[in-house]
């Protein structure tokens, strides 16, 4: 589906009931892989330090950076494009610029998060359990609350200037 989607998303996408409804619907999907994400996080950082899922630290660390990059590339070159041209109220350009250095942030920080739980779960014992528990929740935070900012000032929007949500 992202390709039909990149293929229809030019100017005036957003416009296009069909195109429109596909760009919620995969937004929407996107949140949810990401909440799924988080939510693998949380446990990995409630099991600290006596009981760590090995397996699960290194699955969580193969599908972080990937998962979060791919994400934000979509985002940023099919979606945010195609929202610029639909004039929502309120300052989108600030919005959207804001967004993106989220993105870069996000990027950055899942970078150094799956380093760390790829040695955590190769039994790494230098690891400082406190550190990666704090380090694990600061991640997942940020990206609820980017979620969270999204659906409030995009989606929401986008459901108030016609559009239903998909779902």
């Amino acid at each position: 589906m992202p390709e039909t989607i990149r293929q229809n998303a030019g100017p005036g996408a957003v416009s296009n009931p069909d195109v429109a409804h596909l760009l919620l619907d995969w937004w929407l999907n996107a949140h949810q892989e990401q909440l799924h994400l988080c939510a693998e996080l949380e446990q990995i950082a409630d099991s600290l330090p006596a009981s760590v899922n090995r397996q699960k630290c290194i699955y969580a660390a193969k599908a972080l950076g990937p998962m979060i990059k791919g994400l934000h590339h979509y985002e940023e070159n099919v979606l945010f494009p195609a929202l610029e041209t639909r004039g929502l109220p309120g300052d989108l350009a600030k919005t959207l610029a804001r967004l993106k250095f989220e993105h870069f942030e996000d990027e950055c920080f899942a970078e150094e998060l799956a380093e760390r739980l790829l040695l955590l779960g190769a039994g790494g014992s230098e690891i400082n359990m406190e550190a990666t528990g704090y380090m694990l929740r600061g991640f997942f935070e940020a990206v609820r609350r980017h979620i969270a900012f999204e659906r409030e000032h995009l989606i929401d929007k986008l459901d108030t200037v016609g559009l239903e949500k998909a779902g």
